[in-house]
């Protein structure tokens, strides 16, 4: 296959300046997107069951709070592809725009919902949707973001600065669960009443910020010079299908394991730890916030060492640290120590987790040109997200079924296998020029229509 280029020519300096906004409108983007589906999964935990679905036993509130929770993961492909489309073919930045928008007046929105008590069944529907609207504008945010930063980068940093995005994850989970816990010591009446608006309402604050500085970025370069160049693809979404359905399935299965232990340890876990348990919720809440600290450090590190060494080379040894971790996971937290139980989660999502996201980023973005990295990108990480947002729902349903750890433990084992499988048999893309694409005949016919 002939591989044409597109040379990118920039002074060093401006570069410098625009990958820089690139990177701190991109990074505050995706605060808001893990904030948001962090605070919703603790609230779906802790408040939603009470509050908007009150006519149902503990148990069943608690499952019906996930099943909204998860809901909104199976619109995110759905929003996913439809806006990457447009970062495909009108710009990478507009797309962004509109699903930070999205994303934060939905969040807003929730913290001025009426309960199951004010208005009856409008309540839950009216969380639901919101969730959805939620969901069709997250559903870009996180691939959009990590294109843009890509496409900035040379390949010396591509891994330490695609992993720069995972940051804002953490962080934005970090908000959310010390948002939580500071609020989880007011009176029970008062943080029922109005103390669980609180971390939402904080969504209209970050996604005003968030759009100012994302209006102050440009165009990533690589795109500037394909919009130039006549080489758009009308349907990219198409496009991969056909020709790079192959990277997309190695995509998305290197992707799920991360997608699914994230929720398993962020949500779930903490619901195991409280409701099976009978642990304080403080405990499980510390343990996230603790695992997302560390984070912070684990995932730069990720980012250099597949820089220095290579992708896979790191992939593939984190899939299989969290695998051997599945089970001295639960061990840890059915001690019922707190310190232990911390171990367990800095361990389990601090680092196995973590070092995963901190290679995926640049990982996926390689594996697409140009012409589709946009839509490439987002779909494949979006299309594990429905599994993932159920993920507490079902870990839930398996351990009643089981009465006990074992089938969850195995539940995400099967999906590390999965990530493994793909990232073996996937090509090593430390290398890879972002300006490249592939000039097939696909390409070569869609551009002389536009001519």
């Amino acid at each position: 296959m002939h591989t044409a280029s597109l040379s990118i020519s920039t002074s060093d300096t401006q570069k410098m300046e625009r990958r820089r906004k690139v990177i701190v409108s991109s990074f505050i983007g995706t605060v808001l997107e893990w904030y948001d589906f962090y605070i919703y999964g603790t609230a779906a935990t802790i408040v939603f069951g009470a509050l908007f679905f009150p006519n149902l036993d503990p148990t069943s509130g608690m499952l019906a709070s996930f099943a909204a929770y998860g809901i909104g993961f199976f619109l995110k492909p759905v929003g996913g592809v439809i806006l990457s489309r447009f970062g495909d073919t009108i710009g990478r930045k507009k797309v962004m725009v509109v699903s930070l928008v999205t994303m934060g007046l939905a969040t807003g929105s929730v913290g001025l919902l009426p309960t199951y008590n004010e208005i009856g069944v409008w309540a839950p529907i009216l969380l639901v949707f919101l969730r959805l609207v939620q969901s069709i504008g997250a559903g870009a945010e996180y691939g959009g973001a990590l294109t843009m930063i890509a496409e900035f980068s040379g390949k010396q940093k591509r891994g330490f600065l695609a992993s720069l995005p995972a940051l804002g994850v953490s962080l934005g989970i970090l908000l959310g669960t010390g948002m939580f816990a500071a609020l989880s010591t007011m009176q029970q009446e008062a943080f029922m009443a109005w103390g669980w608006r609180i971390p939402f309402l904080i969504g209209f604050t970050l996604a005003a910020v968030g759009l100012y500085m994302r209006l102050q970025a440009q165009e990533t370069p690589a795109f500037e010079q394909l919009k130039q160049a006549d080489r758009i693809l009308r349907s990219p979404f198409t496009h991969v299908l056909k020709h790079e359905w192959r990277r997309l399935v190695i995509a998305a299965g290197a992707r799920s394991a991360e997608a699914v232990g994230a929720q398993l340890f962020n949500v779930f876990a903490i619901a195991y730890c409280t409701k099976t348990l009978g642990m304080a919720p403080s405990v499980g809440l510390t343990g996230v916030m603790a695992a997302n600290f560390i984070g912070l450090l684990v995932i730069p590190i990720g980012g250099l060492l597949s820089d220095r060494f290579g992708r896979k080379q790191v992939f593939l040894p984190s899939l299989i640290f969290l695998a051997a971790f599945a089970f001295p996971f639960f061990w840890l937290l059915d001690t019922k120590q707190p310190m232990l139980v911390l171990v367990a989660f800095v361990l389990a999502y601090g680092f196995g987790v973590k070092m995963i996201f901190a290679t995926s980023g640049a990982y996926l973005t390689e594996l697409f040109d140009v012409r589709t990295r946009s839509t490439g990108v987002t779909f494949a990480r979006t299309i594990s997200d429905p599994i993932a947002g159920m993920t507490p729902l079902i870990a839930t349903a398996l351990y009643a079924w089981s009465g006990a750890y074992w089938s969850v433990a195995l539940f995400l084992i099967g999906f590390v296998g999965l990530a493994f499988a793909c990232v073996a048999i996937g090509p090593e893309t430390r290398t890879v020029e972002m300006a490249d694409f592939a000039d097939d005949s696909a390409g070569a016919v869609a551009a002389k229509r536009r001519r």
